[in-house]
């Protein structure tokens, strides 16, 4: 599948609602719907628009029976119940220019590229048919289907060029997209001479509404995956490849607090770093946990430069901080805010494996496969006396390879031991959401870094205080949550369009 398929893919999922998940604190469509009539109603009363003698209401009878199945609190609706059609109007030569005196005047096709309107013709007349946050659509001519959200406060439009303007706030990015994922079936309905789209045409078009909030939620994920795509559209991939660098940005745009809005009422990870440290303070001095080395804090000085206290002197660390992130993130060291330890082997491991029921799980990388988020089992088990020469690791726990295969991420879903290519990631539960921790550490800058410390001539490996140094993207936990649950949302629908086009 080329990334042409892909897109089509998205928006099938997308009118489908098949894209994100469904929120059932969201009002239902049919609301909005209510509330649209009731606006053009005020409007015709008014004289502003014209009572449309097609305008009717589809409805669910009590047979269950409609168009297809969608879900709950979605609707089925004409386009004329959401929107009110202007079509363009030809100026003569004598009424336009292009030296830039007056409105803009959109001409046709050639003027709506990649979804940009481009302006090379202006006007002066009075008259004008679009204003911005309207969906330009060409429907006439070699570019029949073409079309443009406007950014122009008003403008005038040619016979070629209608502009689509919605009722209550519906999104106009969630019809265009319902238009360019049926835009075969549109495009096929231009006739005459010089193709072209009749207004009843597009007015009549049948088509899938969600709540609106869930259209944002749509549009926002739609927008982000096909920008995804035109990045990678510029070098020629299989879809394997394709999908693989789609989900490496998303993890790309998630770790530098780019891929969902922050919340300006999260608790900043700042003051939850502080509490934490407050904890273990009292609890070092009451004798219950032991006081570790390090524990440095990375904080911002007025100059907005980054600084960590080290040796009693704050040191400014700028190079070491590879982006920005957004207000209420933090930089921390990774050792600051978890423990990390080495696994190890009793020896010789033979004298320890067992096939008795009482055996322990024996975890090794074998027992992994790349890209796996989990691991659920073993091949292997050693005798319980074993523990005291190795390291115990339980349900929960985040595993790091750290040899061979180094800097590979797993979450544990069973007890066992572990040997000294392991290493283990403790009290994170306080600090990160495990899953963001998972896709952080799996990004490309994390392996870049990993790679950067590790040693050895024939095997790499990494060393402990190596990877307690490596400093680490803290977002507040409530922004980490929705984080992973954004992207576990976008890394369904993309394992979905592998599936379907195996």
């Amino acid at each position: 599948m080329n990334t042409k398929q892909l897109r089509q893919k998205i928006l099938d999922l997308a009118i489908r609602g098949k894209l994100v998940p469904q929120d059932p604190n969201d009002e239902p469509a049919s609301e909005l719907l209510k509330r649209i009539r009731a606006e053009k109603e005020k409007l015709i009363k008014a004289g502003k628009i014209k009572h449309d003698k097609r305008d009717s209401v589809i409805f669910r009878g009590d047979d269950k029976s409609h168009y297809g199945q969608l879900p709950d609190g979605w609707a089925w609706c004409s386009l004329r119940e959401i929107i009110e059609l202007f079509s363009g109007q030809d100026l003569t030569p004598d009424r336009y220019n292009d030296d830039g005196v007056g409105i803009p005047y959109i001409t046709g096709a050639s003027c709506l590229e990649r979804g940009t309107v481009i302006v090379n013709r202006w006007t002066d007349t009075p008259q004008t048919h679009s204003r911005a946050g309207d969906l330009l659509l060409t429907c006439k001519g070699s570019g029949v289907g073409k079309m443009a959200i406007s950014h122009l406060e008003d403008a005038h439009i040619a016979r070629q060029i209608m502009a689509l303007r919605v009722y209550c706030g519906t999104s106009i990015q969630y019809v265009q997209y319902v238009l360019l994922a049926n835009l075969p079936r549109l495009t096929e309905q231009a006739n005459g001479l010089i193709p072209g789209i009749k207004r009843e045409v597009v007015l009549d078009f049948f088509s899938s509404l969600p709540p609106l909030a869930e259209q944002h939620r749509i549009v926002n994920t739609i927008t982000l995956m096909f920008a995804l795509i035109d990045e990678i559209e510029r070098n020629k991939t299989d879809l394997q490849t394709t999908i693989a660098t789609a989900k490496s940005k998303i993890i790309s745009l998630a770790i530098r607090g780019k891929l969902v809005p922050q919340d300006p009422n999260d608790e900043p990870a700042s003051i939850l770093l502080e509490r934490i440290r407050t904890e273990r303070k009292k609890l070092v001095k009451a004798g219950k946990i032991k006081r570790t080395k390090g524990g440095s804090i990375i904080c911002r000085g007025d100059d907005n430069s980054y600084y960590e206290k080290i040796n009693g002197k704050m040191v400014c660390i700028d190079s070491e901080i590879p982006f920005e992130v957004p207000e209420g993130w933090t930089w921390a060291r990774l050792g600051t805010v978890c423990e990390i330890a080495r696994g190890g082997s009793p020896r010789p491991i033979q004298d320890y494996i067992t096939d008795s029921n009482e055996g322990i799980n024996w975890i090794k990388i074998g027992d992994t496969d790349v890209g796996c988020k989990y691991i659920t089992a073993t091949k292997e088990k050693i005798k319980p006396q074993g523990i005291k020469h190795s390291r115990f690791v339980k349900s929960g726990d985040f595993l790091l390879t750290n040899s061979m295969s180094f800097g590979r991420p797993y979450i544990l879903k069973i007890d066992g031991c572990i040997h000294d290519g392991w290493l283990v990631l403790g009290k994170i539960e306080k600090i990160f959401d495990t899953d963001y921790l998972y896709y952080a550490l799996s990004s490309q800058r994390m392996y870049a870094l990993f790679s950067r410390v590790a040693f050895g001539s024939t095997v790499k490996n990494l060393k402990i205080d190596s990877v307690k140094a490596i400093i680490f993207p803290i977002p507040p936990i409530r922004e980490q949550i929705r984080i992973t649950k954004e992207i576990n949302n976008i890394m369904l629908v993309l394992d979905r369009i592998v599936e379907n086009f195996r």
